[in-house]
């Protein structure tokens, strides 16, 4: 009992004990020691238990506690550490992972490792649904313990918002970012949001900055669009300024604010309706009108109903023009008997899918005749009891399905051949209006009437179909 006194007195008297953030603990032996000449029986539990008198519970360090135990004047004046706390492990931030493309603007490298310098993959395309970025929540961290055995809280990861901006959703567990609609996605760090956009709009000309066009929406071009150039759409196109030889695909309509310079190269192709200032050596097809302000100059247009000219001057002159209803312009050919063909009533569209029916047909035929002599094959094979080894069994059940199959398509592929020589073979709606002059030159066909102009004729005039013949009256 004496002996614990006189340790329990040494540590109170020649011992401090100090504690640093709460985690760590640390005793200091006076340098009075240094003159005395017998220290008291040292021992770990009077250490710990000294430590517990000073607020130290939790982590003492057991192997430095004996050691000073058993050697006290080798740690006189020295700062010791005797305890460590358990710091606490602050939880993670949430992540936001982005799951786009990098758009370096760079030309595409081509399967055979060429360069196409014309697409530069400047639109990234996402569909409805489809995710652009993920979040991984934050984690709350595990709390710690100080060495007064008092928890010390962690702190929790801070949470981050998903980058949603125009046409994107937030999935209801609220860890994904979808697409609201098909169209060209666009994100900027900076500005911290990911929008989608159904228009594409490009504030300069299609050149070799911007390069080719792909896009599931509408695109807008406040320039010219360069030769060699490719811009599809499935909505519409707009173009503030000029196209020259390049490709236009559209499944709406297509604007072109300016004109149309092609030298007989590039296409236009749209779904819609087809609008310039002017065309010159153009290709185009169109499936309801094509409108143009000032000429058609030899051009090869296709129009699924009308080619309509508005200026006071339009003029048509050199080269084909098809539609399936009106041809209507100011002046048609020119004075130097250019030659120009214009084709009303031949729904250009019906009589491509008129070609694909009949090649369909043909090989649709031919496939019916195969299977037709193999079914006669595996009949002799049957013999008058009808009998066959199951795997030829089995050929034939699948033969006559297939035969079957055949038949139901040709009747279908008939239909719509009867309903596509119905209305090619009805021309009142054919009509060419010249309300002007038209010059010799011109071809005239109208259904299957053809007319060849040889002389030149002042407007107004309408070119028309009664009763099978062409006809021409004049429109006042």
């Amino acid at each position: 009992m004496e002996h614990k006194q006189d340790e329990n007195v040494f540590w109170l008297k020649n011992c401090k004990v100090t504690v640093e953030g709460g985690l760590t603990a640390y005793m200091t032996l006076s340098e009075t020691l240094l003159q005395e000449q017998n220290f008291p029986q040292l021992t770990y539990n009077g250490l710990v238990e000294y430590l517990r008198h000073n607020g130290v519970t939790f982590g003492i360090d057991m192997v430095s506690c004996q050691q000073i135990c058993m050697n006290p004047r080798g740690y006189i004046g020295f700062k010791q550490k005797v305890a460590t706390g358990k710091a606490p492990i602050n939880g993670d931030n949430a992540v936001i992972d982005i799951l786009l493309e990098d758009t370096q603007h760079v030309p595409r490298e081509l399967e055979d490792g060429r360069v196409d310098f014309f697409d530069l993959g400047v639109v990234r395309t996402v569909h409805k649904g489809q995710i652009l970025a993920k979040k991984k929540t934050p984690t709350e961290g595990v709390q710690g313990v100080g060495v007064n055995g008092a928890p010390i809280m962690a702190k929790p990861g801070r949470d981050y918002r998903l980058p949603q901006g125009k046409n994107t959703v937030i999935s209801e567990d609220g860890l994904m970012l979808l697409a609201d609609r098909d169209g060209h996605v666009s994100y900027t760090p900076r500005d911290v949001k990911i929008h989608v956009f159904d228009v594409f709009e490009v504030n300069s000309d299609i050149d070799f900055s911007v390069g080719n066009i792909d896009f599931l929406g509408n695109v807008r071009i406040r320039g010219n669009v360069l030769p060699g150039f490719r811009i599809v759409a499935a909505g519409d196109i707009e173009i503030a300024g000029n196209v020259e030889n390049a490709v236009l695909e559209a499944g709406g309509d297509i604007i072109i604010r300016g004109g149309v310079q092609a030298r007989g190269k590039g296409l236009i192709k749209a779904g819609g309706t087809v609008r310039a200032r002017f065309m010159q050596g153009a290709v185009v097809e169109s499936g309801v009108d094509v409108i143009v302000r000032d000429s058609i100059m030899h051009c090869n247009i296709s129009a699924g109903r009308n080619i309509m000219m508005e200026a006071q001057k339009a003029v048509i002159v050199g080269g084909l023009v098809r539609a399936g209803e009106e041809v209507r312009t100011r002046t048609l050919g020119s004075p130097m008997a250019t030659p120009t063909e214009v084709e009303v009533g031949v729904h250009p569209h019906l009589r491509n899918e008129m070609q694909e029916l009949h090649q369909k047909m043909k090989d649709l035929q031919q496939n019916m005749d195969k299977t037709k002599k193999a079914l006669a094959l595996l009949d002799n094979m049957a013999g008058i009891g009808n009998q066959l080894p199951p795997d030829k069994a089995a050929l034939r059940q699948n033969l006559t399905a297939t035969y079957q199959h055949y038949m139901s398509e040709e009747e279908e592929l008939m239909f719509r051949r009867s309903e596509i020589e119905a209305i090619l073979l009805d021309t009142r709606r054919a009509k060419v209006y010249c309300l002007d002059i038209l010059y010799g030159g011109v071809k005239l066909t109208l259904g299957q009437q053809v007319a060849y102009l040889r002389d030149t004729r002042t407007g107004p005039v309408v070119y028309g179909i009664a009763d099978g013949e062409l006809t021409t009256s004049v429109v006042y």
